[in-house]
């Protein structure tokens, strides 16, 4: 009787493996390709995020967080400064049309001396959005009985919502369509990265919101009690 020849086991194929990580190895994101000029992966990113949302997040990768808060720092500032170059023109317009009542011309004056330091501060305000919404969707993943460890795909999920801001440079509606937008995109990212069903991702949605509100006002009470205890 001979022994029988045990063969080697065989090395796992592609096919073996999840479909998902093997899309996101083979079609990484063209802002974070090295091989692709910054203004093509800027361009490329935005189209996909914009008119492929479900497919890009489905593939996006779940690690590295320089480059997309890079991505999300430009679009999301150049959107956010299109929205207030807008309003400065909608309320220079209002002021001129009503002129000839004494306190609507200083109350719209008040509002553009408020919009201009705004416009100066945009990429700090950009960058606090960023950090609350991030805040705000991470514990409202963790709170719904999701992993505390997914902070990486959760701040790249925030990021990269952020293409919705182009919808800025649309004239005074461009606010209004960027923020749902952005929050249709948040969606998207909830179930292709984090793999969530509709209602639960739905329900993250809802919660990060009421989180964010929470952020908020704890950090503006917190600033008014120190103004306080200056005073």
């Amino acid at each position: 009787m001979t022994p029988e020849v045990m063969e080697p086991e065989a090395a796992p194929t592609a096919a073996n493996q999840e479909p998902g990580v093997a899309a996101a190895a083979a079609n990484p994101v063209p802002w974070e390709d090295a091989g692709v000029s910054r203004l093509s992966g800027l361009l490329r990113t935005l189209g996909q995020v914009l008119f492929h949302p479900r497919d890009f997040f489905q593939t996006l990768p779940r690690e590295g967080w320089a480059e997309a808060l890079a991505f999300a720092l430009i679009v999301g500032t150049a959107g956010m400064l299109a929205c207030l170059y807008w309003q400065l023109l909608f309320y220079l317009g209002l002021s001129q049309a009503a002129g000839v009542m004494r306190s609507i011309p200083y109350l719209f004056s008040r509002v553009e001396w408020a919009l201009m330091p705004m416009m100066l501060l945009t990429p700090v305000i950009m960058l606090a959005n960023l950090i609350v919404g991030c805040l705000g969707l991470w514990g409202a993943v963790g709170l719904t009985g999701g992993p505390w460890s997914v902070f990486s795909p959760v701040w790249r999920i925030t990021c990269y919502a952020q293409g919705a801001m182009v919808a800025g440079l649309l004239p005074l509606l461009g606010g209004p369509v960027a923020g749902l937008w952005t929050l249709f995109l948040y969606y998207r990212g909830l179930r292709g990265v984090m793999g969530l069903s509709s209602w639960r991702a739905l329900g993250v949605l809802c919660l990060s919101l009421g989180l964010q509100i929470l952020l908020v006002l704890l950090l503006l009470g917190s600033l008014w009690g120190f103004r306080l205890l200056l005073n």
